[in-house]
């Protein structure tokens, strides 16, 4: 048992606490008494002193195995020939395309990683891992198509929620897809630990066919699973929305994708998605940037979750929705990814939150919420984590703060001094307390 005395907590449970210690046994919140009525065993105290404690942070959106990309410079033979063949690939395959537009920068990502081996990979994922915990980070959301991330994500020592990213073609490569990925998934399902929860993600409507659209959303609510989306985020995909072909054909055959053909082309985004029954409060969605404010609202009236991608969306899609235009469409129902592809990333949410809380909507509390008990309500974690509450897992931060500050000075701060996971201490003094 160890008991965890702090000047403030925020619980994300519309109470802030002055003076009150966390009673932790067996990874679990077991008490929150005053500190003045602790009595334990000395060793059994953990005195934080002018402290801050919140909830552990939720990044809805990451993909780990991307983080060393731009940093990567290829040593062995084989790898220099595979940077060589994507070179000359991309330039043939985007020939008088901007190197500013979208399918242009996903090609050009996906021709960095396809040089990495594997080695190259996991420790690119490793990497990801370890400095978005160090940010305070205690559950995730996961993105990946390649199913040799499974054994490191099962071993992590915080919470993920690993979302299979799909993509179809045509309506036969569909139907082989769903029963291949169905198979795995039930496989995996059997064999994942305790932190590990396992969902779909539809790439998006331009990069999945109408079949695979039809069958997994079939399957997801069968089974009670969340479904993710990349949605409207691009120029290229309402173009091949609208018109039936974009530069994103460009980008599925630099994939070795055949062309997709939308199944209908004087329709938005939003009603594309609804004719084929798939939105609804399982159902998360990221982006939106390109949304007109009547298809936002349609949108939120469906009742999807959102993942709010800041950095994404200005590096990769050249716009991002204002924060004033999410919290108006989607409140209480969105949560953050720090996604960046910059070779510098800064994996803090609680930098990426205060940034975009620049306009000082919400005070702190509030902004807390949107990193921890929102995000967790929408993985549908939130009767284990999200909020510090007797009963819930031990998953939280620990902020040091100076003299004279308060919990409101958390906006001021950037990664925690130490974080909890099921009440195994992960982090401290910013240095990593585990291995993968």
């Amino acid at each position: 048992m160890k008991c965890y005395k702090s000047r403030w907590i925020l619980t994300s449970e519309d109470e802030v606490l002055e003076n009150m210690a966390l009673v932790v046994d067996d990874g679990k919140i077991i008490d929150i008494i005053p500190n003045d009525s602790v009595n334990f065993e000395e060793k059994c105290v953990k005195n934080l002193g002018n402290a801050v404690i919140t909830p552990g942070f939720i990044d809805l959106l990451t993909q780990f195995q991307y983080t060393n990309i731009e940093s990567f410079k290829p040593q062995n033979l084989n790898s220099r020939i595979k940077k060589l063949f994507m070179t000359i690939f991309l330039k043939d395959t985007f020939a008088g395309v901007k190197q500013n537009v979208y399918s242009f920068k996903w090609a050009k990502i996906l021709s960095k990683y396809f040089v990495m081996n594997r080695e190259d990979k996991i420790k690119s994922f490793d990497d990801g891992v370890e400095s978005a915990i160090a940010a305070g980070t205690t559950c995730v959301g996961q993105v990946s198509k390649e199913f040799k991330f499974f054994d490191t994500i099962n071993k992590m020592p915080i919470k993920n929620y690993l979302f299979f990213e799909i993509f179809a073609d045509s309506s036969e490569k569909s139907k082989k897809q769903f029963k291949e990925i169905r198979a795995k998934l039930e496989d995996l399902i059997m064999h994942k630990g305790e932190n590990t929860h396992i969902g779909i993600m539809l790439n998006s409507i331009s990069g999945v066919h109408k079949k695979l659209w039809e069958l997994f959303s079939k399957y997801c609510r069968k089974h009670n699973m969340i479904l993710l989306t990349r949605f409207a985020e691009s120029k290229d995909e309402l173009e091949w929305l609208e018109h039936g072909f974009s530069d994103i054909d460009l980008l599925h055959k630099y994939m070795g994708m055949n062309k997709i053909t939308p199944y209908d082309n004087d329709i938005d985004a939003v009603d594309y998605l609804a004719n084929l029954k798939v939105l609804s409060k399982k159902v998360i969605t990221a982006n939106a940037n390109y949304l007109t404010e009547e298809e936002l609202q349609k949108l939120s009236d469906s009742d999807v979750k959102y993942v709010y991608q800041p950095h994404y969306s200005e590096e990769i899609c050249n716009k991002k929705l204002d924060f004033k235009t999410v919290l108006k469409y989607f409140p209480k129902r969105f949560g953050f990814s720090s996604q960046s592809f910059k070779s510098e990333k800064d994996f803090s949410l609680l930098k990426l939150a205060v940034d975009a809380n620049k306009d000082n909507l919400l005070d702190v509390v509030e902004l807390v919420k949107y990193l921890t008990i929102y995000p967790a309500k929408i993985l549908r974690l939130d009767n284990e984590t999200g909020s510090i509450k007797i009963g819930k897992d031990a998953d939280f931060n620990v902020f040091k703060l100076e003299e004279g500050e308060t919990y409101k000075d958390l906006v001021t701060k950037h990664n925690p001094y130490s974080t909890y996971s099921r009440g195994r201490k992960i982090v401290k003094r910013g240095d990593i307390r585990f291995s993968l």
